[in-house]
């Protein structure tokens, strides 16, 4: 087992800076995967938003009080001077993203009955202007009901009609079923786990290979009774250790930072899925490491190995803000298929049917890309042999 206990020496002499690399790419599996989790919270609950609104009104009447009062509610009342220019200015610098100038005759005409209109300056395509557009439609279309049923009424006492109607209030509870209480946490954790295991086994395994590429050293190994059967085994052997130690330190982790975590079935299919994907993982990194001549080159290839799938797979953006054409060439990498078996297992009710199978089905295609890339590897290296 001489290769083999080579390639544990060169992992020995280079644990401080893999160790430093764990601690880096650890660190930001957990922050990235608590910030994910907080921002899952936030999507599901429900927070009115103001917006900063300009007012000039050419008339001072308890309708347009009551409005103006109204609009408070929801929006930030701003003041700014009356002039083209200087409104086109709070417009494009985003000191106001509404203005809104009431006629003089609004009021009158409005009792009246007749048909009118508030003057409006918008930023084009700007979505926070619709909830404020909700509200004065909301607050005129309410006053015309009460208009419409009793034509003698008087300002002040529709305006405070309008006010009670609208003062009632709808509680918003958004809830997400399919997921229990927590189980996010380990969604978002494994599904980061996935771009810190490519780049500790890309850095590990790029090192040991180009060891191994030192002329004296192949030549010494080529002449020895050791068969190529055997040597490669002996990497792969020394390989295995590594990637089996890092998807340990990874997972082990989870439950130190996590202590609520527990070792229930959908877990086991969580780190069963990251352990076929580690599988993976080290076949492309011995396939990475086949490639590489030059140490410096390291990092960079080890970051753009890890990144680049990251990014299109649903990693540091879930799949369902991705589009189409971004999704179908995530799928000929195995993190898109590795990231939605985990979201499938975080949604799952139960551990049987249809969900169950088509989570094994992708651990399988999962599988399916470390045996190409081992194959590719090994054809890579007989190729260069010759």
């Amino acid at each position: 087992m001489q290769v083999f206990k080579v390639s544990m020496k060169i992992l020995k002499r280079n644990y401080p800076s893999i160790l430093i690399y764990v601690g880096i790419f650890l660190g930001l599996s957990l922050l990235f995967a608590s910030q994910s989790n907080q921002q899952e919270d936030e999507y599901t609950s429900f927070d009115t938003v103001k917006t900063n609104v300009a007012i000039f009104q050419e008339e001072d009447t308890p309708l347009v009080r009551g409005f103006i009062e109204n609009l408070k509610e929801t929006s930030n009342i701003v003041e700014v001077e009356d002039q083209e220019d200087i409104i086109s200015d709070a417009l494009y610098f985003r000191m106001v993203t509404y203005v809104i100038r009431i006629p003089e005759g609004f009021t009158d005409r409005f009792m009246k009955g007749e048909e009118v209109k508030l003057i409006k300056q918008t930023i084009p395509d700007n979505i926070t202007n619709t909830y404020t557009e909700l509200s004065i439609d909301t607050y005129f279309n309410t006053a015309r009901s009460y208009l419409s049923v009793q034509k003698d009424i008087t300002q002040e006492v529709l305006v405070e009609k309008t006010d009670n109607a609208l003062s009632k209030k709808t509680p918003v509870e958004v809830k997400s079923y399919g997921m229990p209480e927590g189980d996010s946490y380990s969604k978002f954790y494994f599904n980061y786990l996935s771009y810190s295991m490519v780049s500790i086994l890309v850095l590990g395994t790029s090192i040991i290979m180009l060891v191994w590429k030192d002329l004296d050293l192949f030549r010494r190994t080529e002449v020895s009774p050791l068969t190529r059967r055997s040597i490669n085994f002996q990497k792969y052997l020394a390989l295995g250790v590594f990637t089996l130690f890092t998807w340990a330190v990874l997972s082990f982790a989870f439950f130190l930072i996590n202590r609520s975590a527990v070792l229930d079935r959908k877990m086991i299919l969580h780190l069963l899925n990251s352990l076929v994907f580690a599988f993976t993982a080290m076949g492309m990194s011995f396939l990475v490491g086949t490639f590489l001549k030059s140490r410096n080159s390291i990092s960079a290839v080890s970051n753009v190995i890890a990144l680049g799938p990251s990014f299109i797979s649903g990693v540091f953006v879930p799949q369902e803000f991705l589009g189409e054409n971004v999704l179908a060439l995530a799928k000929v990498t195995p993190t898109y298929w590795y990231v939605t078996a985990n979201n499938i297992i975080s949604s799952l009710s139960g551990l049987s049917g249809d969900p169950l199978s088509t989570v094994y089905q992708y651990m399988i295609i999962v599988g399916a890309f470390g045996l190409f890339f081992f194959a590719a590897a090994s054809f890579a290296a007989r190729k260069q042999r010759l």
